[in-house]
């Protein structure tokens, strides 16, 4: 699954179907409060000040600014392949198998971008 693969091979306790669904757990410690505070960060909630207090509670303020600049990272990248029209490559998307499908990923605007290459 790219990046995401990637970052987490070796740790075969993860559940992707968590990033679509947050009624599943993740397998990440704090998955929940993390996916929260991505959801509040990227929707610009009101709740953001909130969520970002509790998870410094539960990780510490440190970590909050590794999970945002995480957070931001991945928004920059894929705003500047959307906005560039850069299609993932061929040798992601055979890697990816039938992850994007299964995850509902195909069904996200960006993705008449994104999965055009396959």
């Amino acid at each position: 699954m790219g990046l995401l693969g990637a970052s987490s091979r070796g740790n075969e306790a993860l559940n992707y179907g968590a990033i679509v669904d947050p009624s599943q757990a993740s397998g990440v410690e704090h998955g929940s409060l993390l996916m929260e505070f991505t959801e509040a960060a990227v929707r610009r909630g009101g709740d953001l000040a909130e969520v970002r207090g509790r998870l410094a509670e539960a990780i510490g303020a440190a970590a909050v600014v590794d999970a945002a600049s995480t957070m931001a990272n991945f928004q920059r990248m894929v705003r500047i392949a959307d906005g560039t029209g850069i299609p993932v490559d061929s040798y992601i998307l055979e890697r990816s198998g039938a992850a994007p499908e299964r995850l509902g990923l195909t069904a996200y605007r960006s993705a008449a971008n994104t999965f055009a290459a396959g």
